[in-house]
């Protein structure tokens, strides 16, 4: 959770009860620019003399300034290394004296590959739920679209062909193929098959599924179990945005897992 001198924040630690309160606290630790840590002990919290929440839980949270002065320290190193790592070690100090280290994990990594209308509500699901989503498309005009719906996601065109030569492929944790064109998603299938990429999603009936790794020969065993297609979970509906949630649901069930020790 970040929080500005103005009492502003973004991010929640709990569903909503703390929050004004750490808003609150936070707005001292920025004018004084030492670091704190509180209690929240809400397990039989007092309607009168206590917050009223209802929570019955406890949370300890550890509050750090983080300014110019200090170089944005330490975050900006903390998003310097998960840049290329997917787990990076945040040290908790309060005036010199070791807290305790905290691990944290980088966003899921997702290259959707097909920009149609059908990818937005998936993008949209995406950045709710804090992905770090690269868009790309071999369609200039399917680009320009969503440029020009300001999703606020990076999006290139790209020839299907040449995606290997545009991104860092194992850099990613999931690509989603769905541009909704034979040799588009063939060119694609082709180049995720040598890449490191665990979850590859086709969207399609199995039919269209099986039609591709035919043609793709000796690459459709490359692909192996890492191929999801159909994929989403099946939770029924129809549309775009309801197969949007189908798929948005894998890829944290997929997330989560990956992040279990």
């Amino acid at each position: 959770m970040l929080a500005n001198s103005d009492g502003d924040f973004h991010g929640m630690l709990s569903g909503g009860c703390l929050e004004g309160d750490l808003a609150e606290r936070s707005e001292k630790v920025i004018q004084c620019g030492v670091a704190a840590a509180v209690t929240y002990d809400l397990r039989g919290d007092d309607e009168v003399f206590g917050l009223g929440v209802g929570c019955e839980g406890a949370l300890s949270i550890f509050i750090q300034p983080l300014n110019a002065v200090n170089d944005y320290e330490p975050f900006k190193r903390l998003v310097s290394d998960l840049e290329n790592s997917e787990y990076a070690e945040l040290r908790l100090t309060d005036n010199e004296l070791e807290l305790g280290i905290a691990r944290v994990r980088a966003p899921l990594r997702v290259l959707i590959l097909g920009a149609g209308q059908d990818a937005d509500p998936l993008i949209q699901f995406g950045v709710a739920l804090g992905w770090e989503l690269v868009i790309s498309d071999h369609r200039p005009a399917a680009i320009d679209r969503l440029c020009a719906a300001d999703l606020a996601v990076v999006a290139y065109c790209v020839p299907a062909s040449e995606i290997a030569t545009q991104h860092k492929l194992d850099r990613f944790d999931a690509a989603i193929v769905m541009s909704h064109n034979l040799g588009a998603d063939r060119s694609y299938l082709n180049t995720l098959a040598d890449t490191s990429i665990e979850f590859v999603g086709l969207l399609g009936p199995p039919h269209r599924r099986d039609r591709l790794l035919g043609e793709i020969g000796a690459n459709a065993n490359k692909l192996g179990d890492r191929l999801r297609s159909p994929v989403g979970k099946e939770i029924g509906g129809r549309g775009p945005a309801a197969i949007a949630l189908e798929i948005a649901a894998e890829l944290q069930a997929y997330s989560c897992a990956e992040s279990q020790p």
